[in-house]
């Protein structure tokens, strides 16, 4: 097998992404250019077997790892480059939630030749053009006509479509001034790179989902006379930051005691490890779309996976306590394959709900309201269960044990 993975050759050869997920210290000490040549034939081309298995190992790994593959394209010229960073680029979308379609790396005649295609949940397309440099003007006629010839077949509508070009440098001071002053201004917007995937890792370590989608909005074109979206939009994103991920029980439950305090970096310590043994289970890569939203890279599985510490019950029992959201069922809803995963810290122990079970529990459990004026808004579903070993009671609103989590739990 050595010498197949080697060359990136031979019948029975491991993918890319198999390689990531059975054995990850292959891509120890290796270049992206060295990936590249490892998948398929070696070599970038519209349509090959090379493309497909890198876009399946790109949506599979951390972001900060697609980071370094972006900077290395940037930084090191290499002959698949320009193609591995429109690649790279566009699992960025990905990670933005967007729905990417991916573009051509060479033109080709009648062939639309745009690098990508991004559309966003209420339906507005991103045209995606990728520039490793400001260095040179480029051609915003070319670009804008691929838009039209979109338009003009039916697959994209002008009112809610517009170009985005992504630059590798942050200084993009004349590609700016021509972009004003040309008849395209309007429909077209810059971003660097490196805004870019910050803007992707403010979005991973956000919990609300819709939140995350409204920062989509900010590549789109706006008139900002008045401000008030924008600011709306750093509070929203302010406060789902700040929000503990646990929650505080709900009046009718009797006050539990507890050891101390659990800190932020316990609970994601605790998540990551169960997010692992539930790709594990599931065999599935899992992609991190927020702090507990994660995706497999076909996107066909969903899991919402949540942390609590834990709690000293009456009869020795361990408790565990969690807010789950309103955002959190919608993304789960929208899955045709989701599960719920409660991760135990301070112990190892991890249980994994088909989300069609766990969708039943939810008119049986307390919750707490969005705002005190809007009672029948669900903030959060309080997730409690008292665990015995022997049987793990999840409580229903108002006291009584609404079944046991037992057959649930993770075992390896």
């Amino acid at each position: 097998m050595a010498s197949d993975v080697g060359s990136g050759r031979g019948a029975g050869r491991p993918t890319l992404l198999d390689l990531w997920r059975e054995i990850p210290a292959f891509f120890e000490g290796k270049l992206f250019r060295q990936v590249i040549q490892s998948a398929g034939d070696g070599r970038l081309r519209d349509g090959g077997p090379t493309s497909a298995e890198l876009r399946g190992w790109l949506a599979a790994i951390p972001l900060d790892h697609l980071r370094s593959c972006v900077v290395e394209c940037l930084t090191n010229s290499f002959d698949e480059g320009p193609q591995a960073l429109q690649d790279a680029v566009n699992e960025i979308g990905n990670r933005l939630g967007f729905t990417v379609t991916h573009g051509r790396y060479r033109g080709a005649k009648g062939v639309v030749g745009n690098d990508g295609l991004w559309q966003a949940k209420d339906g507005f397309s991103l045209l995606i053009e990728v520039k490793t440099t400001d260095a040179y003007r480029i051609n915003l006629d070319t670009i804008a006509n691929y838009r039209d010839r979109l338009i003009a077949d039916g697959s994209l509508e002008a009112p809610s479509s517009s170009i985005l070009v992504a630059v590798g440098r942050e200084q993009t001071g004349d590609l700016e001034a021509q972009i004003r002053g040309s008849r395209h201004a309007w429909d077209v917007r810059l971003i660097s790179l490196e805004a870019l995937l910050r803007l992707a890792e403010v979005k991973e370590r956000l919990s609300d989902w819709s939140t995350s989608n409204k920062i989509n909005q900010l590549l789109r074109p706006v008139e900002y006379t008045r401000l008030d979206a924008i600011v709306e939009l750093l509070f929203t994103t302010k406060r789902d930051l700040e929000t503990p991920e646990e929650v505080a029980p709900p009046a009718e439950v009797a006050i539990v005691t507890t050891t101390e305090r659990a800190d932020k970096g316990s609970l994601e310590r605790a998540r990551q490890i169960a997010i692992a043994r539930i790709a594990s289970k599931l065999s599935r890569a899992l992609v991190q779309k927020t702090r507990t939203l994660r995706e497999s890279t076909d996107g066909e599985v969903r899991v919402v996976c949540l942390a609590s510490q834990q709690y000293e019950g009456p009869g020795g029992s361990k408790n565990y306590w969690y807010g789950f959201t309103s955002a959190q069922r919608e993304y789960l809803n929208e899955s045709q394959n989701g599960w719920l995963g409660l991760a135990c810290a301070g112990s190892d122990r991890v249980f994994l709900i088909p989300w069609h079970e766990c969708r039943n529990w939810l008119p049986n459990l307390s919750t707490t309201p969005s705002t005190p004026s809007a009672a029948e808004q669900v903030r959060h579903w309080h997730i409690y269960f008292y665990d015995y070993l022997t049987h793990v009671d999840l409580t229903r609103a108002g006291g009584g044990v609404l079944c046991d989590l037992n057959k649930f739990l993770l075992k390896d």
